[in-house]
């Protein structure tokens, strides 16, 4: 059994680029999970940042890269920093799905992406999948398992075994793990907006180098493979 650990970005924001992205922790899933959790249980003691909005929501519901103060973002990304893990993440710009509402094209977004998985894991038994709870998801997750499969299926272009998805939404302190994908999706995005800028003067372009290296595939929608461990930038 496989655990992934999946969220969007960008949703509802036009002036956003749209990410579905998901986490692989490997066999360590556990062990990281439960780092994470000490990190929130020994920054929430913090009485210095009592009283602090975003500090309080940092408290309340986790890890969050577009509100967590600097005192919980920068220890976060140190233990990022530490951790092996692996990040697989689909984007599009939205011009080739003008007359798509958004949770249709989240949904085939969701569908590209653990397709694509179902058939690098093939020999797994089952794909153990947590998915950030939203209103949208809700709707989506019944037909999941059957949408990836047909899709795996036709891209594999023959019959071919595939994991069993086991797909279910949870909320961020459920699995803190979900901060992973959240804030490589945050740097991701920072450097589609600033056009995949490669000078080491933008805070964007050096976000991103650091995260790369995690970076098993990012595909765009509109333009094809732009990083993977075959084909990084670095």
């Amino acid at each position: 059994m496989l655990k992934l650990f999946m969220d969007e970005s960008g949703n509802g924001n036009p002036s956003q680029p749209l990410i579905v992205g998901v986490v692989e922790l490997g066999e360590d899933a556990d062990g990281i999970e439960k780092k994470i959790r000490d990190l929130h249980r020994d920054l929430s003691a913090r009485r210095s940042l009592a009283g602090l909005p975003s500090f309080e929501k940092f408290r309340e519901n986790g890890f969050h890269s577009s509100t967590d103060p600097l005192e919980v973002s920068g220890p976060f990304k140190d233990l990022m920093r530490r951790i092996f893990f692996r990040t697989y993440m689909v984007t599009t710009n939205r011009v080739k799905f003008q007359n798509v509402a958004e949770s249709e094209l989240i949904e085939l977004m969701y569908v590209k992406l653990l397709s694509d998985l179902s058939i690098r894991h093939r020999r797994e038994a089952e794909l153990l999948c947590f998915i950030e709870q939203s209103e949208e998801m809700r709707s989506i997750l019944t037909r999941l398992p059957d949408s990836v499969a047909k899709q795996a299926r036709k891209t594999a272009g023959q019959p071919i075994s595939l994991p069993r998805l086991n797909a279910q939404t949870v909320g961020k302190r459920d699995y803190m793990s979900t901060a992973i994908i959240d804030y490589v999706m945050a740097a991701v995005s920072r450097w589609l907006r600033e056009n995949r800028t490669t000078s080491a003067e933008s805070y964007a372009y050096r976000s991103f180098k650091e995260i790369e290296p995690s970076i098993s595939l990012l595909y765009s929608f509109e333009d094809g493979r732009i990083s993977s461990r075959r084909d990084p930038l670095h």
